[in-house]
């Protein structure tokens, strides 16, 4: 039984990191950066990305095998490929301490979950896991514990396992600056197959769409920051999204479907032609979009939000945050939306205090800059 013992000092003695792509490599660097465990040891199929782990402090040793980094860690992260999840826990399991936690950070839990609970060893416990970060970075040199600031984890227990199992899960997590949320996974899955996996494939198939319709010089020339935007998340590691679509493919297709419905009503309208209803298709899409209130990564408070207008001149977006720094101002959330070539862009900046917003919206309209509340 699981009795919570491990160094005061630590949240935990021995963790192992199996992978250390992208998010296994950011785990790293948060756990060492923090000092939240007393050794971190990793290991991934490619020798060369442990040996750059450990030099770039995400790891204090690496293993010659997924086993020896097991052997003795009291926590186990899995930060591999969905459908390579269970072929590595059933290969460490052997030499997995008894009371040790093992979790994962793939973003599909359904079917993982219902294959851990047949695999466990009394003793051992999982905790499913799904940081909601990520980059279209690959490997470790992608890797920044700064990505799992503010991000919403979500939490998928086995069943049986002791809350205080979870709880000690979730204080890491908290300390690495991520936000835990616990869910069970058919719902996790539901709803980032919506949300997350949806979006992915849609924007995959838009730059194929793209790709097959000739002129591909004038259309690289031509793409403006708008494609480019919604295309950006296609640059991910296609390795890691075809084990997402795999392993979640039910509610992918129920999604697809859902999409496929909205595409045919807007493709009858435009037959038709029918400019009313196209309209109130794109005045609806807009105004759920709108509802959705920025949060950064985590579930933060709504934050207050300036939108500024900025000339495409060098040094534009130092003097804005400049302005807000030296007169104390926190800025909690900053996002260029757009950039236009020899006209400028708005940059999106976001604040958790109503007073720090509406000081920074005298401040910067003080100093000449064009400025929008939200």
């Amino acid at each position: 039984m699981w009795d919570g013992s491990s160094d005061r000092q630590y949240h935990f003695n021995r963790v192992a990191l199996i992978g250390t792509g992208l998010i296994g490599g950011s785990i790293g660097l948060a756990l060492t950066g923090k000092r939240l465990a007393q050794s971190v040891v990793c290991y991934d199929r490619d020798p060369a990305a442990s040996a750059e782990a450990v030099a770039l402090g995400a790891a204090d040793t690496s293993a010659a095998s997924a086993s020896e980094a097991a052997t003795g860690a009291d926590l186990v992260v899995l930060a591999v490929p969905v459908l390579s999840t269970l072929k590595i826990l059933e290969d460490i399991l052997p030499a997995v301490s008894e009371g040790a936690i093992i979790t994962d950070v793939g973003s599909t839990k359904g079917s993982t979950m219902a294959a851990v609970e047949q695999m466990l060893k009394t003793g051992v416990y999982y905790v499913g896991g799904h940081p909601m970060a990520g980059s279209e970075e690959i490997g470790i040199r992608g890797a920044d514990p700064a990505l799992l600031e503010n991000a919403i984890y979500v939490l998928a227990p086995a069943s049986e396992t002791p809350e205080a199992v979870v709880e000690k899960l979730s204080a890491l997590i908290r300390a690495i600056g991520a936000q835990p949320i616990n869910l069970d996974p058919l719902s996790h899955d539901r709803i980032v197959a919506l949300v997350s996996h949806l979006p992915h494939v849609i924007a995959a198939t838009l730059v194929r769409s793209v790709a097959a319709g000739g002129d591909p010089e004038l259309v690289r020339t031509l793409a403006a920051g708008g494609f480019r935007d919604s295309t950006r998340i296609v640059l991910g590691n296609p390795e890691i999204w075809r084990d997402i679509c795999v392993s979640n493919r039910w509610p992918l297709i129920s999604a697809l479907k859902g999409f496929r419905s909205s595409l045919d009503a807007l493709e009858q309208y435009l037959n038709e032609p029918n400019p009313e209803a196209i309209e109130e298709y794109l005045l609806q899409a807009r105004d759920y979009r709108g509802s959705i209130p920025y949060r950064g990564r985590g579930i933060l408070p709504e934050l207050h939000e300036l939108i500024v207008l900025v000339k495409d001149t060098p040094g534009m977006l130092a003097k804005v945050t400049g302005l807000l720094g030296d007169a104390g101002i926190n800025i909690d959330a900053i996002e260029i939306l757009h950039v236009r070539e020899l006209a400028g862009g708005s940059v999106k900046i976001g604040f958790k205090d109503s007073k720090d917003h509406n000081r920074a919206l005298q401040l910067l309209s003080e100093e000449g800059f064009q400025v929008h509340s939200r």
